[in-house]
Parts: structure tokens; sequence; C-alpha cells
């Protein structure tokens, strides 16, 4: 086939130069068939030097755009770290207004109740204590976000009876001020393994975001409902208010990094987070709908 292909070219190249066959070729006839030939090898090399002109502009143009593309890159990861920084900032912001409250409270209740000379030796200990108790939700939420995003966070068998128990003693001052009901219903028996810190954090959301709807809203007789258990082989946990529910037209965006339903008060970032910690690091589900009395979020764990 090559060789048919160079045949065809030279009599191509020989009927320029007039010549029938090798036998009929005369001098000038040759020199004519020498240019062409010698043009054609000049033309060959021409385009040969313009395609590796062509290749090294276009290896350079590629291994520019490839550095281009790794300092955006490396853009692109500062900036994420430091989005979550701010993220991480805005959440410890978030977590600590309850534990906070709760000591100004205690504080304030042993103040009202020494001035009324009301006080023992036992009040002044317990309340002392639960002030101790509350600064030390403060520091483990500061190691509990500065691990946050690292990859080697330690499982430990748990259970949402166990996590809801110490965020109980937490939330308990503040719905108590507020004169909210939490009604609980927890499975002792059932068990699992995942992340314990990052759990908490979520279901204190929860909590907190109920007991913040209850207030505004100022709901009688308001109440919060936290109930677990297990059913097809998933661990769930609900917690439930009577608020009145989430509008169904903000529903489908509760869980994006900058809404939130707060005017004014509000960063998103806990329902965004606590989406983050259940699905991604602990491989569930968060999940949340409107029942009769109001919203109802379900924590979804496999076993």
């Amino acid at each position: 086939m090559f060789k048919m292909i160079k045949n065809r070219l030279l009599e191509r190249q020989l009927e320029k130069c007039g010549i029938d066959s090798f036998e009929s070729i005369d001098s000038k006839k040759f020199k004519s068939l020498l240019r062409i030939v010698e043009s054609t090898y000049d033309e060959y090399e021409n385009n040969l030097k313009t395609l590796d002109r062509s290749l090294e502009i276009a290896s350079g143009e590629m291994q520019e755009a490839l550095k281009r593309n790794k300092e955006q890159s490396w853009r692109m990861i500062q900036q994420s770290r430091l989005a979550s920084m701010g993220k991480m900032i805005n959440m410890i912001a978030h977590q600590w207004r309850q534990p906070l409250n709760a000591i100004s409270l205690t504080v304030s209740d042993l103040k009202i109740k020494m001035m009324m000379g009301k006080i023992d030796t036992n009040t002044l200990e317990n309340g002392l204590e639960k002030v101790i108790m509350y600064v030390r939700h403060l520091s483990e939420t500061v190691d509990d976000f500065r691990d946050f995003f690292k990859t080697d966070k330690k499982t430990g068998e748990t259970s949402f009876k166990e996590i809801v128990e110490s965020v109980r003693a937490i939330i308990e001052a503040s719905v108590k001020n507020n004169s909210i009901h939490i009604h609980y219903s927890l499975d002792p028996d059932a068990r699992f393994v995942s992340y314990p810190n990052e759990l908490k954090q979520v279901v204190l959301n929860l909590v907190k975001n109920a007991e913040d709807v209850l207030i505004e809203r100022s709901v009688e007789n308001p109440r919060i409902e936290i109930v677990s258990g297990r059913i097809e082989g998933k661990h769930y946990l609900k917690v439930k208010d009577n608020g009145g529910g989430i509008s169904e037209d903000i529903l489908g965006r509760i869980y994006e990094p900058d809404f939130s339903t707060k005017e004014g008060s509000g960063t998103g970032i806990g329902l965004y987070m606590s989406k983050i910690i259940i699905e991604e690091h602990c491989k569930g589900k968060l999940k949340v709908e409107n029942d009769e009395d109001g919203a109802v979020f379900t924590i979804e764990l496999e076993s």
C-alpha cells in the first residue's frame, strides 16, 4: 500500500515536469524535476518546523494553564480553610450561648438566695458545681470544633440516651427559666458506634432551635419532645416542638449555610453544620418535617 502511494506521488511529480517515463527524460526536464523535489522538500521542512513550533507553543500554554490551575486550586483550598474557620467560630459562638446563659442564671439564682438569706452550704456547692460543669462544656466545645474538620476523629460506643442526658444538663436551666416542658422517651438499650461529641453538638442545636422558636412565637404551654429508639435496623432520635412548624416555602432551604429563619439574629450555621455532621461524618440522615403541632427533626443512624 505504501509503495503504491509513493509511486503515485512520483507519477504526479513527473507529470508536472512533462515526463512520461524515465526513458524519455532529458537534462532540462530532469532539472525541472529536481526543482520540484527541492521545493516539495522545503515545503515539507517548513511545515515540520511550523508544526514543531506549534507544539512548543501549545506545550508552553499547557504548562502555564497547569500552573494557573495549581495556583487557583491552592487559593481555593486556602479560601475553603478560611471559610471553615469562620463557620467554626460562628458555630462555637452559637454553642456557647446556652452554657453562658446557664452560668448567668445559676449565679443570679445564688445571688438572690444570698440576698434573701436563704442559702446554705449545700445549695452553694451545688450551684458552683453547675457553674464548673458549664465552664467545662465551654472548653470541650472549643476542643470538639478545633478538630471538627480533621479526618482522625475517634469513634466510640454510645446511645442517644447518653447523648441527650449530657445535653440535658446544659439546657436545663434555660428551658426551666422560660417555662418550657421537655418530655423524654429514650431507649437505654439502643447502642451504636459513632462520634459522641459531634452528635451532642447536633442534638444541642436542635433543642436550642426548638427553644428559640417557642420563645420567639410566645407559644402557650410550650413543650419539646425528645424520643429515641430503633426501627428496621436504624437508630433514630426525634426532636419535636409545638411551635407551629416551618413554612413550606422555606422548608427546603433550612440547611443552606447562610439561610436563617431568625430575622437579624440568625447565622444559619447551626443546621448547616448539623447536616454535615450527621450525613458526611456519621453517614446517617438528618430529616425535617411538620406535624400537627410543629417541626419534627429526625436523626437516623445505621446500626
